[in-house]
């Protein structure tokens, strides 16, 4: 106790500069150890975390690639699938081989040609057959040939395509559906695309240490490197793993599935691969961490009293910051770490007051990024589909009408791009509307009504680029084509409370109520509903943009509303 006292009155009666320099010393020696040893510790995880983010990150980048390239080919499969001409050549019984000839050659064989030559990927496409149509090469086989095939029961089942794989051959199958006979022919349509393109995206993953190995939903190998091989198969694909042993060392084990065809991608590399690129950044930090405990050393032998006065100025600046004035009013040539400190809070100062301006400014710039990256999401799909039909018509019948589509087209484009301006007459996007409905007229050989009821008082205005046609090709593709006949389409346009409304409705099948709710929630496959929706609220607010209404088996009214301007 007494022993005790006499430390505390030897403390007390210290001169302050030993005093703050003793403080200084053991007071931020403790957090320089204690944070340093956390740091270090932390560094490396993060480091190592981070590398495996980033193999994740690569891995789903090269599985979202995967999954696109097979979307692309459903659309396509789809698009032929649907297509009228050929579901009734194969759904025909021929009486004349004219007649047979003129289906193959001219409907058939002219489609898939097309179809390939838009989609290099595409190495075969087989129509099977039930119908009476005579073997046409590789182009129209019996459907005979692939009753006994194992995928053939899950395709007659199935409305939509499928995907199988057979020692490095990728097939896409999808059974042809005719709704408008009575008892149809069972026809399936059959691809063959290429194996070596289709899984090229892991290539530059196994180039640097990664073995891949992709299953199908029925767990069997599709596509594997020489060290997914054997007897490591079943260790992955039994139950789901983050790490395991292999051959001696331990190894980091990742997965991401491609959803539209129940594929899953396994990536397997070497943890050490991993750890080592963190080496190089752990032992700088570790250096850091020692140079600081040194640094806190000599800077609390060099402190003075000189020092305290410098601090007290800079403590009253502060204060002034604190309270919303940014100014700097304390300054010092000295080259200690009290001048340092000093000169750090100016720049601090200063660095905030640029960051208020730069995030002001970026934040401007980021809504004009979204709003940008919205518009470029617009599907070139209705673009091969409108050329596939100019070419096909010019092939086949030499009509007089490929110049009024080519016209339609140019007019359809010029405005959609509008030499990439955003903003757009609403005189110009009705003109692109007309256009784009005209050539949809054509294609659907005039099965529907489109009626306008537009004020000319809106005509003047302007209003962001693209935001019609989308809702007009919602309401042709979700709601009249579902009839068989009496589709019509209303788009109507007013001024209301300086508002300028938009009003597309269609007499299609309608949508249920509890589906119409999550329409502008959640986001479609293309440029759609919620892309429009929140384009709109991110250029005038969120009471703008559009409303849904909908009564099953009476169609579908969608509103668009914004601000009217000059």
């Amino acid at each position: 106790m007494r022993i005790w006292r006499t430390l505390k009155n030897n403390i007390h009666n210290m001169k302050f500069q030993t005093k703050i320099k003793l403080a200084f010393l053991l007071i931020s020696m403790i957090p320089v150890v204690v944070l340093g040893g956390f740091s270090f510790s932390q560094t490396r995880s993060l480091l190592v975390a981070q590398s495996k983010s980033d193999l994740k990150a690569a891995l789903q980048q090269s599985a979202l690639t995967l999954n696109n390239q097979l979307e692309v080919h459903n659309k396509l499969m789809n698009f032929l699938s649907l297509n009228q001409e050929i579901v009734n050549a194969a759904n025909h019984t021929y009486t004349s081989t004219f007649e047979m000839y003129d289906q193959l050659v001219n409907v058939i064989d002219q489609n898939f040609y097309t179809a390939r030559s838009l989609n290099a990927g595409v190495e075969q496409i087989t129509l099977y057959t039930g119908s009476n149509l005579h073997q046409h090469g590789k182009t129209v086989l019996p459907i005979d040939e692939i009753k006994d095939m194992d995928w053939y029961p899950h395709v007659m089942k199935s409305t939509d395509g499928l995907w199988f794989a057979d020692n490095h051959n990728i097939y896409s199958v999808r059974r042809m559906i005719d709704l408008k006979q009575t008892n149809p022919k069972d026809n399936v349509l059959f691809a063959r695309i290429n194996y070596d393109s289709l899984f090229q995206s892991f290539e530059s993953m196994h180039s640097q240490g990664a073995e891949i190995l992709i299953t199908d939903s029925f767990g069997q190998a599709i596509y594997s490197t020489e060290e997914l091989q054997g007897s490591l198969l079943p260790h992955i694909t039994d139950t789901p793993v983050d790490e395991m042993n292999w051959s001696g060392k331990k190894s980091t084990v990742l997965q991401s599935d491609i959803p539209i065809s129940g594929w899953t991608v396994y990536l397997h590399k070497p943890t050490s691969l991993i750890t080592n690129s963190a080496w190089a950044i752990v032992s700088t930090v570790l250096l850091i961490i020692v140079a600081c405990i040194a640094a806190v050393v000599v800077a609390g032998s060099l402190f003075s009293r000189k020092f305290i006065s410098r601090i007290e100025r800079l403590r009253n600046n502060m204060k002034t910051v604190e309270q919303g004035v940014l100014e700097v009013t304390v300054s010092s040539e000295s080259k200690d770490e009290i001048g340092d400190l000093i000169r750090g809070f100016g720049n601090m100062v200063e660095e905030t007051k640029t960051l208020i301006n730069k995030v002001y400014v970026e934040e401007i710039a980021r809504k004009e990024y979204e709003m940008k990256a919205l518009q470029a999401q617009i599907n070139p799909h209705f673009l091969y589909n409108s050329l596939s039909l100019i070419n096909w018509r010019a092939l086949r019948i030499r009509a007089t009408d490929i110049s009024e589509m080519a016209q339609l087209l140019s007019t359809f484009y010029r405005t959609t791009l509008n030499k990439g301006d955003n903003m757009i007459l609403v005189s110009d996007e009705i003109l692109n509307v007309q256009s784009y409905m005209k050539i949809q007229l054509i294609m659907h050989s005039n099965n529907f009504e489109v009626e306008y009821q537009i004020d000319e008082a809106i005509l003047i205005y302007y209003m962001p680029n693209l935001m019609l046609q989308p809702l007009i090709e919602n309401a042709i593709i979700h709601g009249i084509e579902n009839r068989e006949e009496g589709g019509k389409i209303t788009l109507s346009g007013k001024l209301e409370n300086q508002c300028i409304i938009f009003q597309v409705e269609d007499n299609g099948i309608g949508i249920q109520q509890e589906r119409l709710q999550l329409l502008l929630q959640s986001q479609s496959k293309g440029y759609g509903l919620k892309n429009v929706n929140d384009r709109a609220k991110l250029m005038y607010g969120e009471e703008y943009g559009l409303t849904l209404s909908s009564v099953v088996e009476e169609g579908t009214q969608v509103t668009l509303r914004f601000p009217m301007e000059n």
